[in-house]
């Protein structure tokens, strides 16, 4: 039996990647009405921007951006900032990746939190594609930190916040699963950019460079996700 939807609106961070574009369909199977909201943060690239905008824009939900300029640029370091190899370790936390920029999803919440506040929502729903399972080790993608920063936003803003995290238990093959049950998978294909390099060549399992860590988790992910649905073209 279908549950009917959440009579609130969901305002779903979309970074134009796999993760972000599965939370959207979940968040418009699940709630009445659906937002989206995208950071330019001084990335080395903006093609995940525009990504964005496309799967907004064929969604049909109203995308709103906002830029941040350098301010995280002035303030950390990370292979997602600036020039580096992916794969080598964080400059400033040996045990963590290159790409790693501290609290980012802390920053990106707190605006999203703030979006939906000027926006009037008296209970505000944010739904985040964060995630423990298959992840890069950012300790601000895991579960405890997630629910943490619901309570800082809901007392900072004095009004309940609930983060939404349909992935955290996830792993990439059932993320690609997520995408075929809802009919999405050659949207998710095609519309979405996770590559760190910004590389826009076509691969079986969606666009990306095959090189760097997030092309290659996602190719792994799409591999195991054939080995349950082995009937699918290639």
């Amino acid at each position: 039996m279908k549950l009917p939807k959440i009579p609130e609106t969901a305002y779903v961070l979309l970074s134009g990647g796999q993760d972000s574009f599965v939370c959207l369909v979940w968040a418009l199977q699940n709630f009445a009405t659906v937002a989206t909201v995208g950071i330019n943060y001084g990335q080395r690239h903006s093609r995940e921007l525009d990504y964005a905008a496309k799967i907004g824009a064929h969604f049909e939900v109203l995308h709103t951006v906002y830029d941040i300029g350098n301010f995280m640029k002035a303030i950390t370091d990370s292979t997602l900032l600036n020039q580096g190899d992916h794969s080598h370790s964080h400059p400033l936390a040996a045990d963590l990746p290159a790409s790693f920029v501290p609290n980012r999803n802390g920053l990106f919440l707190t605006i999203i939190s703030n979006h939906a506040f000027r926006k009037g929502e008296q209970r505000i729903n944010l739904v985040t594609g964060t995630c423990e399972t298959d992840f890069s080790g950012y300790p601000d993608c895991r579960d405890n930190y997630i629910k943490a920063k619901a309570v800082e936003l809901s007392l900072g803003l004095d009004r309940p916040v609930t983060i939404y995290t349909p992935l955290m238990w996830k792993n990439k093959a059932q993320v690609f699963e997520m995408a075929y049950n809802a009919g999405k998978l050659k949207e998710l294909r095609e519309l979405t950019l996770t590559c760190y390099n910004g590389e826009e060549q076509m691969n079986p399992w969606g666009r990306g460079c095959r090189q760097c860590p997030a092309c290659k988790l996602r190719e792994k992910g799409f591999a195991a996700f054939r080995q349950t649905y082995p009937h699918l073209a290639p």
